[in-house]
């Protein structure tokens, strides 16, 4: 099965202009600063990592950082890919075959650790359609490619569950990876803060701008403590009795399980802001987040 993209406009269509983009985003003054080489002898101590998935022109110069450490870091079997379903499907859905069709051309999916992945954790729904029009996933294979040529992927899309669901997912992941032996990073995408009247969520109101950014600051840093801590249950009890509006909290809450049981010992954050450090407007702010988590 070939999957056509969905998230043209988040990016480029055309490739020498998405090159361009890409390359933008590394040296944007929120980026890192330069266009990173892959290190074949990296240490590879990488097993976890998060990345927005906003359009480059917001998000990409934040997901650049990630992207930058981890070509760093080696290069990897896999990846392992977890974020959001914005499309409202329930549970959590796998794509077990196929490849995906982009500007820089195919991405595989890797068939064998997908059907390991069902084994090991069979509440993972078979379920392409949750995957058909969703960008959180999509847009970071293109940064992917750039970095690697050819990428081998497994995606996951998360809708609405209970964190035992994600509990579950991320450890049958772990021990998929385990079985085959394969070198992976789990990948999970997500928005922090959703804000303004576009959102229609504006706890501290619309106006003065300090007090707005100090607001979302505040209550992102809440979410990025529970990143450091690496605290997947904390987490997702912070996101869901208060009400916040981080779009990927299933998904992250997973992928940290999963790195965890693959090794993590710590995580770092690698670049936060919003899309109002980076590009202004006020009528709709979102926070974005780096991070990894390393062996």
């Amino acid at each position: 099965m070939e999957r056509m993209p969905a998230a043209i406009g988040f990016y480029p269509g055309n490739p020498e202009e998405l090159r361009r983009t890409i390359e933008s985003c590394f040296k944007d003054k929120h980026g890192p600063g330069r266009i990173p080489k892959v290190n074949d002898e990296g240490a590879r101590l990488i097993t976890g990592c998060i990345a927005p998935h906003a359009g480059y022109y917001y998000s990409g110069p934040v997901a650049a950082h990630l992207y930058s450490a981890l070509a760093e870091d080696g290069r990897p079997e896999c990846f392992v890919m977890m974020g959001p379903s914005h499309m409202g499907y329930p549970g959590a859905s796998i794509v077990r075959r196929g490849v995906w069709a982009l500007s820089f051309g195919k991405a595989v999916v890797d068939s064998e650790l997908a059907d390991a992945m069902m084994k090991h954790a069979s509440i993972l729904l078979d379920e392409p359609r949750a995957h058909a029009r969703e960008h959180s996933l999509e847009v970071q294979l293109p940064f992917l490619q750039y970095l690697y040529s050819e990428v081998r992927f497994v995606p996951i899309a998360f809708g609405p569950t209970d964190y035992e669901t994600c509990m579950e997912i991320g450890e049958g992941v772990a021990e998929a990876v385990e079985e085959l032996g394969r070198d992976v990073v789990v990948l999970g995408s997500t928005d922090l803060t959703h804000y303004g009247p576009m959102y229609g969520y504006a706890p501290a109101g619309t106006s003065p701008m300090e007090k707005v950014l100090k607001w979302i600051y505040d209550t992102d840093g809440k979410i990025l403590e529970k990143v450091r801590e690496m605290d997947p249950g904390g987490l997702y009890i912070l996101v869901h009795e208060e009400g916040l509006t981080m779009c990927g909290v299933n998904a992250i809450a997973s992928m940290m399980v999963a790195a965890k049981k693959l090794g993590a010992k710590r995580a770092e954050i690698l670049k936060y802001a919003t899309s109002y450090d980076i590009r202004g407007g006020q009528d709709a702010i979102v926070g974005y987040l780096s991070a990894t988590l390393t062996k």
